[in-house]
């Protein structure tokens, strides 16, 4: 156990004097008799006393002993004469827990008599009995040594914490105790303070009996007599684990704010994109390079100023819909249009400010980031400006289409209507050769008509669009087959299970009547068999026409989409060449896509991909 230790006589023996207790406000809480005495007051009417307010034989000016010694950490002395007498007043700190202050005890000691009488000398140790017990019940460990070094005292909370046998104070007790890492600093410390008598003070983890390592605060005070001499050391230390791991996470996450602090300046100086903040009263008060560049101004021409102040002529102004943020808290996307310092020309600009919080809600500013996108107005007008051209060359081409073909007709019909009339005027003097070119002539102007409604059909192919419903492609693909009317033994085999698609019904029915004709026409025989499949892919769906004709040779697998091209003449198969282009138009132009799988002899399958939806409707047109 710490005794305050009396200070000795010259003959050695202890000299007579007493003890109190200060706790961390400076008020005395507990004092012995003799210590009363020696101030010639009751113990009663010292409790709650500050030191500075003891009551001092005349002529001693109180110090601030207690003070001195919570703030310094070390023991603090001061002599006052009573009588013929000179006594001690020595105030030495002990250990408190983290960020409070400490208790301090003062011992009173007679410093020139010669020899205790021994019922003072029986009070004395009564005292310092009562305060053995306080020591033993603080909550923190306390211990002392010798003069030498040898450790004499450990209190109780030394072995409940620890766990190691009561009455133990081995040197080796410590080298467990300690953490490896602290014990040879704490020895360095230990081992300075027994050469030159200096106190240390130390943050040191101890290993707790459950095996956890607790940081405490460790503090080693030497205690000396009234001529300086180390009489003994004592030391106590104090649990600040809680502290030290709300320090450490304080520490972390100042560094997680640095970082994203860090990354955030990065991320508001590199982006390309305008940025910046504005204080309550909508003055600048950071702003990106991107954004000085767009304005014209350096970055510290803007800082303190207000948009208006620097550009008057925006519309709608900013700095109107700024206040409108700061009154309700609504974050606002717009745009703005004006010149700024970088340029004489009209710019557009899109923004969007939104107010910037405190943790409690307030709003301290706003902040805008903004693009410029005067460039892609200026695209959105030339593009307008050229669909506008577009529909209008469309609505003359239809126009000149149309009329081209009824121009084009009229003597066809004619040509057409002065063969029919001569082959029924000559028809009993007509060879049959003359016979067979009349009908030759004939199906020239059939084709050509043909031709022209081919091209007519073409050109409009993609462009004419209608309103998408939901169709039933079974359904469709039967009114298809009833249009055609294949002729026996020619048969059309249309797979049991066929998709609803929300399309247009016109163009999507063209699609099918071109490809089964097509299959029909070219299979070069009568029993025919044309087979409809279909197949669902992602946003898609797959379409199938497979015949039992002679194939295409895979070097015309490309040639067939192209206009007026055909595999086999005219004369031996009667088209225009047209249908597949049409097709392929008409498919391609809703998004979808055509291909063709055939070999010669093996049959020919035709593919095309119509989208679920109507294309419109996804681009939201």
């Amino acid at each position: 156990m710490i005794h305050p230790a009396p200070v000795a006589s010259p003959n050695g023996l202890p000299a007579p004097g007493g003890v109190a207790i200060f706790d961390s406000s400076g008020r005395l809480t507990e004092c012995s008799a003799e210590f009363a005495q020696l101030l010639g007051e009751r113990p009663a009417k010292l409790l709650g006393r500050a030191y500075e307010e003891l009551p001092l034989p005349s002529g001693n000016r109180p110090l601030s002993l207690v003070r001195e010694a919570q703030q310094t950490g070390k023991t603090a002395f001061q002599d006052v004469s009573v009588g013929e007498a000179f006594v001690r007043f020595s105030a030495q700190p002990l250990l408190a827990r983290e960020g409070s202050a400490p208790h301090v005890a003062v011992t009173l000691m007679t410093l020139e008599q010669e020899q205790a009488p021994p019922e003072r000398s029986r009070k004395l140790e009564m005292e310092l009995a009562k305060f053995h017990l306080y020591f033993e019940n603080l909550p923190m460990i306390f211990w002392s040594n010798q003069p030498d070094g040898a450790l004499d005292y450990l209190n109780r909370q030394w072995y409940a914490f620890t766990g190691l046998a009561l009455g133990r104070k081995d040197p080796g007790s410590w080298v467990e105790v300690v953490h490896p890492e602290d014990l040879p600093e704490l020895g360095r410390l230990w081992s300075r303070a027994m050469e030159s008598g200096e106190s240390y003070e130390i943050d040191a983890r101890f290993r707790r009996h459950d095996g956890a390592w607790i940081w405490h605060r460790v503090r080693c005070l030497a205690m000396r007599n009234a001529e300086g001499r180390i009489l003994g050391w004592f030391g106590c230390s104090v649990d600040i684990q809680e502290s030290k791991v709300a320090t450490a996470r304080a520490e972390e996450e100042r560094r997680k704010a640095e970082q994203m602090r860090a990354a955030l300046d990065s991320f508001f100086d590199a982006v390309p994109a305008g940025m910046a903040l504005f204080d309550e009263k909508l003055r600048y008060t950071r702003i990106n390079p991107a954004l000085a560049e767009i304005n014209g101004l350096s970055v510290e021409e803007h800082l303190g100023h207000t948009p208006r102040e620097l550009f008057p002529q925006l519309d709608p102004h900013p700095q109107d819909l700024f206040q409108r943020v700061l009154s309700t808290g609504e974050t606002i996307t717009f745009e703005s249009t004006g010149k700024t310092m970088a340029s004489d020309e009209m710019a557009t600009w899109l923004a969007c400010t939104a107010p910037v919080r405190a943790p409690d809600g307030r709003r301290l500013g706003v902040v805008i980031v903004i693009l410029d996108i005067s460039q892609r107005k200026r695209a959105e007008a030339e593009r307008d400006r050229l669909i506008t051209a577009l529909e209008r060359s469309n609505k003359e081409l239809d126009q000149f289409a149309y009329v081209a073909s009824h121009d084009l007709k009229a003597p066809l019909r004619g040509i057409n209507n002065l063969a029919q009339w001569i082959q029924d005027d000559l028809k009993s003097a007509m060879t049959q050769e003359v016979r067979e070119q009349m009908q030759m002539l004939m199906g020239r102007v059939h084709r050509m008509e043909a031709l022209i409604d081919g091209i007519l059909t073409y050109s409009r192919a993609g462009r004419v669009r209608e309103q998408p419903e939901s169709i039933d492609v079974g359904a469709l693909l039967n009114e298809t087959i009833e249009l055609l009317s294949p002729t026996l033994p020619a048969s059309i085999q249309v797979e049991t299970r066929m998709p609803v698609v929300h399309t247009e019904r016109v163009p999507l029915q063209q699609v099918f009547l071109n490809f089964i004709s097509n299959a029909l026409k070219h299979a070069m025989r009568p029993d025919v068999i044309v087979k409809v499949r279909s197949s669902e892919q992602d946003d898609a769906w797959e379409f199938s026409i497979a015949d039992n004709g002679p194939g295409i040779a895979p070097e015309y697998h490309e040639r067939i989409w192209g206009i007026f091209q055909t595999l086999r003449a005219r004369d031996e198969v009667e088209g225009t060449g047209i249908g597949l282009s049409v097709v392929k138009k008409i498919v391609e132009s809703r998004g979808g896509s055509v291909r063709v799988e055939s070999a010669p002899g093996q049959g020919a399958t035709f593919f095309f991909t119509w989208p679920k939806s109507n294309p419109k409707r996804l681009l939201g047109v």
